[in-house]
């Protein structure tokens, strides 16, 4: 059932939004720099006329002046307040679906072990696979609900969760059942996109023979996954070292391609393994992380359409150097900010935050935050359900509306509390 917070009324055909502040359809351009919020189509004095679908959803079937005769009948109103409106925010990042805690972990970090220490001493990745691979698939969605409500509450309204926290066949299959009575909870509020990343790490079983769980990934475990959900949207898999190189990347997604599912990857996180290369030449839907991409590698992610994820929480949590993400985005590289929801680099669901450190982190501006938040991290999930990460006419309405006078206090308040209104979700348009 979907979770009663976020519920409303029952949807009227056509409904009228008026009243908003400023509405911000982010439909500029989807690379290269931008300094106004012009660049990103704000409006004001807007008004728009959203239809209910019969197959469901929203679309948006009219945006215009206030008051103008072209404007089509509408059954209701909503009056949004002097509200900011804008779309909904994808989160293309995330691995929100695991069991336990990692805080002992962060102390550990902060008193000078490296994420690679901790690894080695069997934190890490595998602290979370023994948690995870205890639970049940109920103690599983009860435990990711909060964060995704929490999300929901920030304005997000798309989520891509990944596995990677059983690594065998049952854990990764039980984590995608988790992730489909998650879809079902928050029903008509979130949108949640799956990932299959078996190859998140080796497990200590096949820890002195990597190659061969990489052959039960692709021979058993992947298959199974694409069995066990039919709207499982990509694969994953951890290109660096103490993980996994090119070589098995490759065949995984060799595994991937033969099952109808495109890729992506973690790259470039501690070190450079040609990640970006293979990538790229792969036609990948994104690569992810990039603490460590070379200027040759930000050149062809420039040329490409693989789009490059920063997750500028990661550097903060890690203690770890920002991504090249100006860089990327003056070389005209499709730019994506996320959150990175994680147990053990990044234990946040706080992708406003994530927008401001890559602003203030990684020299991003505040309209490139913005865009990367949206547009280009419906990008990074090749568009899902057809949103685009935008609000234009003819395509799916996904908004959200903040408690907001003007998209600049968005980034001005430093970790602020949730903005997101219930007004349209009390009035039913979810």
């Amino acid at each position: 059932m979907p979770d009663p917070r976020l519920t409303g009324p029952l949807p009227r055909r056509r409904v009228r939004l008026k009243g908003a502040g400023h509405v911000l359809t982010c439909s500029g351009p989807e690379r290269g720099a931008l300094t106004s919020w012009e660049q990103l189509g704000c409006l004001t004095g807007a008004e728009l006329v959203i239809r209910h679908e019969l197959r469901g959803g929203w679309l948006l079937e009219w945006l215009g002046p206030a008051g103008s005769l072209e404007q089509p009948h509408a059954d209701a109103t909503i009056d949004l307040g002097g509200r900011l409106l804008l779309p909904g925010l994808v989160d293309c990042h995330t691995h929100a679906v695991f069991a336990g805690d990692r805080s002992a972990e962060f102390v550990q970090r902060l008193n000078g072990k490296s994420y690679a220490e901790i690894a080695e001493g069997g934190g890490g990745i595998l602290h979370t696979v023994g948690k995870t691979r205890a639970a049940s698939v109920p103690e599983l969605v009860e435990a990711a609900a909060p964060r995704l409500l929490q999300m929901a509450e920030w304005g997000v309204r798309v989520v891509e969760c990944k596995t990677g926290y059983g690594l065998d066949l049952a854990s990764e299959v039980k984590i995608l059942q988790a992730i489909a009575a998650l879809r079902e909870r928050f029903s008509g509020t979130l949108r949640l996109v799956s990932t299959a990343m078996p190859a998140h790490a080796v497990p200590p079983e096949f820890k002195a023979n990597p190659d061969r769980y990489v052959a039960l990934v692709c021979e058993q475990i992947l298959p199974a996954m694409r069995a066990a959900d039919p709207e499982l949207a990509f694969v994953d898999v951890f290109v660096e070292k103490g993980y996994f190189g090119v070589q098995q990347a490759e065949r995984i997604a060799e595994t991937a391609e033969e099952l109808g599912l495109p890729v992506k990857a973690h790259v470039d996180e501690f070190a450079d393994l040609g990640g970006v290369a293979w990538a790229v030449e792969r036609g990948a839907a994104s690569v992810e992380h990039l603490l460590q991409t070379s200027d040759k590698s930000v050149q062809m992610l420039a040329n490409s359409g693989t789009v490059a994820v920063g997750l500028p929480l990661t550097s903060v949590f890690l203690r770890e150097p920002y991504a090249p993400l100006r860089q990327l985005v003056d070389a005209g590289a499709l730019v994506a900010v996320a959150t990175d929801c994680n147990p053990g680099s990044a234990m946040t669901t706080n992708l406003v935050l994530a927008m401001q450190m890559a602003v203030l982190g990684a020299k991003l501006s505040p309209q490139e935050a913005l865009r990367g938040a949206t547009r280009c991290a419906a990008l990074a999930l090749r568009e899902p359900g057809g949103y685009r990460g935008r609000l234009a006419v003819g395509e799916p309405f996904v908004a959200t509306v903040l408690d907001l006078d003007g998209v600049d206090r968005l980034f001005y308040e430093l970790g602020q509390g949730p903005r997101a209104s219930r007004v349209l979700v009390d009035a039913g348009v979810t």
